[in-house]
């Protein structure tokens, strides 16, 4: 792989599983160097050392629940406890009239035509 790229392609790990089956196998051919090390790593995933594991205590299970949340706090997420983004942490103003505040918008028409 390139210094600046930090993943590899399907292709370059199986070339990359050749090169390491020829190290670790070094007393048998290439074919069974490499038959052995898809029997190492079949069946199993990526590994988790060094990933930080999440905490399942009370407290911190009791202080992210979000239906428990009260006043501005409880604005900040809908119904199933899902963050709303910037709209949860901001008043948004409507800017579609004139003037601000206004809270009559689209009702000209209506008023015109009413008194024909």
């Amino acid at each position: 792989r390139g210094k600046s790229v930090r993943t590899i392609t399907f292709e370059q790990f199986k070339e990359a599983l050749q090169e390491l089956s020829k190290k670790r196998f070094k007393g048998k051919s290439d074919e069974e160097a490499l038959q052995e090390m898809y029997k190492l790593i079949e069946g199993k995933g990526p590994g988790l050392t060094g990933v930080t594991k999440t905490v399942s205590s009370p407290t911190v299970s009791r202080l992210t629940d979000t239906s428990k949340f009260t006043g501005s706090h409880k604005e900040r997420f809908d119904a199933s406890g899902k963050g709303k983004g910037r709209a949860g942490r901001e008043d948004l103003v409507d800017n579609s009239g004139y003037v601000s505040g206004y809270k009559h918008a689209g009702t000209y028409d209506h008023k015109v035509q009413g008194n024909k």
